[in-house]
């Protein structure tokens, strides 16, 4: 079970850092190719908004240990208030401005949690509990 929750953990990791790089093309696509690229960046942006939380469950379900969890939980805060502050860009321009920052963090956390993920792989098995004897 611990093996197969820490390929999940890695396949979701990756999955979503490959994600996150799609999404800066669609906006690139959108400045500076057509406005269909915006379109697309707002319904990936969405669909990224809520990814993390099953890169957090596969990190927890891994038994990787605390530091994969916490960066996987890290990740998925900043992402679900990254598309957040793009929708206040009308009532508050400033605080708006902050998506592309919150945009570098997620992916820097991406990365992150993506090598940790391959390291959590790598690592053997933890030892499983023995059955309690009667």
């Amino acid at each position: 079970m611990t093996r197969a929750a820490r390929y999940a953990y890695a396949l979701l990791a990756w999955a979503f850092l490959v994600g996150v790089v799609v999404q800066v093309f669609f906006i690139g696509l959108g400045l500076f190719a057509d406005g269909d690229g915006i379109v697309l960046h707002q319904n990936l942006g969405w669909i990224l908004h809520l990814a993390p939380l099953l890169v957090l469950a596969a990190a927890a379900v891994s038994r990787a240990g605390q530091r994969h969890w916490l960066a996987a939980l890290a990740l998925a805060v900043v992402v679900f208030i990254v598309p957040i502050l793009a929708t206040m860009r009308d009532d508050s321009p400033v605080i708006a401005a902050l998506h592309p920052v919150g945009a570098i963090l997620a992916f820097w956390l991406a990365i992150l949690v993506a090598q940790n993920s391959l390291a959590a792989f790598r690592a053997p098995q933890p030892e499983s509990e023995p059955a309690p004897t009667a």
